[in-house]
């Protein structure tokens, strides 16, 4: 690794106070930011420069739920309700995916993550092909690309689509494997039940063992719509909360994504619990899901992170435009244009996400003693002309593509928007091919 000094440009560093420095210098050891300041710092080792004059710099967004495993189902189904969308469009697509799709659809959505700015994702992994070892292929191509991630291997053990069940033993021991062979500094593994009507109380009860034996955070689909609750509140006669509360899945470790429709109890629940909520707007308003009650959560003090949700159901991994339409979405519905600010979303989309998976003191900030997963955002553009707020003009005016280079643990990944671990041009090549032989296989299997 290399010592970096990054200069000139105006630095949105997400610390406690929401600091903002114009003129401003980061220097980075290795993997970690040791100095933060305005003007020019008198330094006596070597530093690779990086001139950030005319550019936002700020951490890497934290995209904290994604299903990059359904990218090559990119916009199927569109126009319909989430139930309708997954049983009419997507899983028959990826009950014909092969062991390469997985590899290739990792790298395509790590691209696109880290070209929007996300420098760390959480993938929501499910496939009705874990016997194969996608799972592993997954991780490592992944880390391959040089994005900060969390795959979480998600599962049901009964009452899911046909092909997508493992036993609880079979999830246990494939997923204590993962836990234990393939996490390296920047790619790390947790668990969680996919769907909450489709495991017994005990495949949840495992999932929470391995979390807090093997220390690892806990993802869950939660209150998505009215037809999750109902499916959950008709087999175990509790609403989604109250049943994750019974069998122990709520906690510090665990991560509630959607939470659209909840009750005043449910939200005590979840504050009582300190548990972390996934706000993503983006998807909720695309698959008519409803609208999460947000400013409820945050006057409970709840701890938020925000996320694109897949590239199958958004259809983007646009942070900056999921910080976007998350603020527009609850000024409109509650016609309170302060009731979520700018920068309350910048901070969701960094501390919040860091926070919620484990690393609030490492990552989402910019301070000394902070992992160097930074952004460099260009300004000279005209939607961004002239810059009188810089957090209301990332928020309201920039876009994804407007970011030029990328650093996750102290390495460059991305400059002048190239991708430098991976052969972009390559990968979306084989991405064109592999969705097509899979659709033409889902076809065939529905004609048989």
């Amino acid at each position: 690794m290399s010592n970096w000094l990054i200069s000139g440009g105006t630095i949105l560093t997400s610390d406690d106070a929401g600091t903002i420095i114009d003129n401003g210098y980061i220097l980075i050891a290795e993997n970690k930011i040791v100095a933060v300041g305005s003007g020019q710092p008198e330094i006596s080792d070597v530093y690779q420069e990086i001139d950030a004059t005319g550019m936002l710099v700020c951490p890497g967004f934290i995209n904290a739920h994604t299903h990059l495993c359904m990218i090559l189902g990119r916009s199927l189904g569109s126009d319909r309700t989430l139930l309708h969308w997954l049983s009419e469009a997507q899983i028959p697509l990826m009950q014909a995916f092969e062991p390469e799709d997985y590899a290739v659809s990792m790298e395509l959505g790590a691209i696109e993550n880290l070209k929007a700015g996300n420098t760390t994702i959480c993938e929501v992994f499910f496939t009705p092909h874990y016997s194969d070892g996608v799972d592993e292929i997954a991780v490592n191509s992944l880390d391959k690309t040089g994005i900060r991630s969390i795959l979480f291997r998600c599962t049901n053990d009964e009452n899911f689509f046909d092909g997508f069940l493992e036993t609880r033993s079979e999830s246990v021991r494939r997923s204590e494997h993962l836990i234990c062979h393939c996490q390296t500094s920047r790619t790390r593994v947790g668990v969680g039940p996919l769907v909450p009507w489709s495991s017994s109380p005990q495949a949840f009860e495992d999932a929470v063992q391995i979390s807090q034996t093997k220390n690892v955070p806990l993802h869950l689909h939660t209150s998505e719509t009215p037809e999750y609750n109902d499916l959950v509140r008709k087999r175990t006669g509790k609403s989604n909360v109250e049943m994750l509360a019974d069998v122990g899945a709520l906690g510090e470790q665990v991560m509630l994504n959607h939470c659209v429709h909840l009750s005043d109890s449910d939200i005590e629940l979840i504050a009582e619990t300190n548990t972390h909520v996934i706000h993503d707007p983006t998807s909720n308003m695309i698959l008519a899901s409803g609208v999460a009650p947000i400013p409820q959560l945050r006057a409970k003090n709840i701890n938020i992170g925000l996320a694109c949700d897949g590239p199958a159901c958004n259809n983007t991994q646009d942070m900056i435009q999921t910080m976007k339409d998350a603020a527009l979405l609850h000024k409109v519905v509650t016609r309170q244009p302060d009731i979520l600010i700018a920068k309350d979303v910048f901070r969701m989309a960094t501390r919040g996400g860091a926070k919620a998976i484990g690393m609030g003191d490492s990552l989402g900030a910019i301070q000394p003693g902070f992992l160097a997963d930074l952004i460099l955002i260009d300004t000279q553009v005209p939607h961004m002309t002239p810059l009188h707020d810089p957090i209301a003009i990332l928020v309201y005016s920039a876009r994804g593509s407007d970011v030029h280079t990328v650093m996750v643990d102290g390495e460059i990944v991305m400059q002048n928007r190239q991708i430098l671990t991976v052969d972009e041009k390559e990968v979306l090549a084989k991405a064109r091919e592999r969705a097509k032989k899979a659709c033409d296989r889902s076809q065939d299997r529905r004609k048989s």
